[in-house]
């Protein structure tokens, strides 16, 4: 009797995880942390699903050409691969592999995606964090141990051949220095020559909007070159910034003018004014990289909106005005 009832106890107790598993579990796998611009990265995502009492369970739809939050890009979907589930009684366990893409530097998030079931009750993955740098990471970058040498005797030729050059370039800037001095102490100084006036340098909001008003003109986004007219918009307001708001802003990325902006304020631009920007660039970056189109009248209207921000933004003599943001001022 005792041993049948501890087989017994046993049996429940090895049985036990797979009958307390009767709720959803989809979880998120990612093949790396770190990945470089434009390097693929593969998202695994696997689901296990009970299935009494007739539940259906609605698997998210990903294709390729569509975007993830954040900017990742899908570049590949691989089918949806269906088997039992290994952990719950009566279940079904479902694996897809997703490849996707970045095209901005900084660290970025992959938000959760999500599983629902007949009653629309949701069960999502985990949010994950990848490192998106300009070279992508080794898989183990230490420094490689330092080679064998061999010890070398310099002769004396060799040494003197070594350092003849410098001494006949000495030489020969001694002899130039020391006829330029008698050329010039014997020279007599003309009277009556203008000194040399040196031509002032275009200030950066009229190099901007000289870009814009020609780029308004010739509307090259009517000839379906979008991608060019988002680069002359992001070139002029990035010109503007850095020229007029002294901002270091042409050789940064969107990700680290934003962070810029937004941790260390700026005489002269306003949160709204720095949101606005931020916005306007970031759309500029989805149509030149991840070409993302747009329509006529949006690329007009962000050309409206880039002029009406430097012109309302030109230096006085007390430095760069404060005015409203352009979209502020076109619902005003």
């Amino acid at each position: 009797m005792v041993d049948a009832r501890a087989i017994a106890i046993a049996f429940a107790l090895a049985v036990s995880p797979v009958l307390a598993q009767t709720e959803a579990r989809f979880d998120l796998v990612v093949s790396s942390d770190s990945i470089g611009v434009g390097e693929p990265l593969v998202l695994e995502l696997v689901s296990d699903e009970p299935l009494e009492g007739g539940r259906r369970w609605n698997w998210p739809e990903l294709a390729i050409g569509d975007s993830l939050p954040q900017g990742w890009e899908i570049v590949g979907a691989a089918p949806l691969d269906s088997s039992a589930s290994p952990v719950l009684e009566a279940g079904l366990r479902r694996v897809q592999r997703i490849t996707v893409m970045a095209w901005d530097t900084g660290v970025k998030v992959i938000e959760p995606l999500v599983l629902t079931d007949s009653a629309n009750a949701p069960t999502p993955t985990r949010a994950m964090l990848v490192e998106v740098g300009l070279i992508p990471l080794g898989e183990n970058a230490v420094p490689k141990p330092m080679q064998g040498f061999k010890a070398y005797q310099w002769s004396w030729w060799e040494r003197l051949r070594s350092v003849l050059p410098w001494i006949m370039g000495g030489v020969g800037l001694l002899l130039m220095a020391l006829w330029l001095y008698r050329k010039l102490s014997g020279r007599q100084v003309e009277e009556g020559i203008a000194p040399t006036v040196e031509a002032p340098e275009v200030p950066a909001h009229v190099t901007a909007l000289a870009m814009l008003r020609k780029l308004e003109a010739e509307a090259p986004w009517q000839q379906g070159d979008g991608k060019e007219t988002q680069s002359i918009v992001s070139e002029a307001v990035r010109l503007h910034l850095q020229g007029t708001f002294h901002v270091k802003a042409l050789e940064r990325t969107t990700d680290e003018l934003a962070r810029s902006l937004r941790q260390a304020p700026v005489r002269g631009l306003d949160a709204e004014q720095v949101d606005w920007m931020v916005a306007l660039l970031q759309r500029s970056d989805l149509v030149k990289f991840a070409k993302q189109g747009m329509d006529g009248d949006a690329h007009l209207r962000v050309v409206k909106e880039s002029i009406a921000w430097i012109e309302g933004s030109i230096p006085t003599s007390h430095g760069p005005r404060n005015t409203p943001s352009p979209e502020n001022e076109n619902h005003g």
